[in-house]
This record gives structure tokens, sequence and C-alpha cells, in this order.
């Protein structure tokens, strides 16, 4: 997969792996910004330190860099979770996934 395009969430398989670096976008979150286009969140799937059950989704955005959107249950004894999991935590529409 080319790691420098972003990839609908809604076009991964539900047991495509998710790992720790991958950069989930989500647009219309709703910024007051002019251009519609710039209206989104950056979040970094990444490792809960001493947690090998979960991943977390943490900001990276300006202004709610470190908050946490959610977690996703990792599929062990693998370390990374399936993009199901993520579908159903964070939803598919306007929801793309960039791969480290």
């Amino acid at each position: 997969m080319n790691t420098n395009v972003w990839v609908p969430l809604e076009k991964l398989q539900d047991m495509d792996p998710i790992w720790a670096g991958t950069t989930v976008r989500l647009y219309g979150v709703g910024l007051h910004v002019t251009d519609k286009s710039e209206d989104y969140y950056d979040y970094l799937v990444s490792y809960i330190y001493d947690n090998n059950e979960y991943l977390q989704l943490t900001n990276l955005s300006p202004g709610k860099a470190g908050n946490i959107i959610c977690v996703i249950q990792m599929d062990q004894p693998h370390y990374y979770a399936r993009a199901g999991n993520l579908k159903e935590r964070i939803g598919i529409e306007n929801t793309y996934v960039r791969m480290p």
C-alpha cells in the first residue's frame, strides 16, 4: 500500500491490520475555517504505556494535541488492531487513514 496517500477507511477490509504509527484523518469536525478542506483533525494510532490490549488514537492537531478520541482493541497475540475495530469505534464517514 502506498503510504503517502490518504485512503478512505471504508475501503479497508475489516481484517486489515492497523499498526501503531498509522495516521487517521477525520474531516468535518466543525472547525471555523473558510476552506472546508482544512476542517479536519489528525490522530496518531499509538501504544498505551504498560497496556498490551489496546491502541489509542491521539489528536495531533494544533489546539487539540494530546486529546484521545478512542482506544481500539489489539488483535492478540499480534501488536496491531484490525480495521473493523477502528471502523466500529470512529465510524467510516469522512474518515481516512495513512499507513506508516
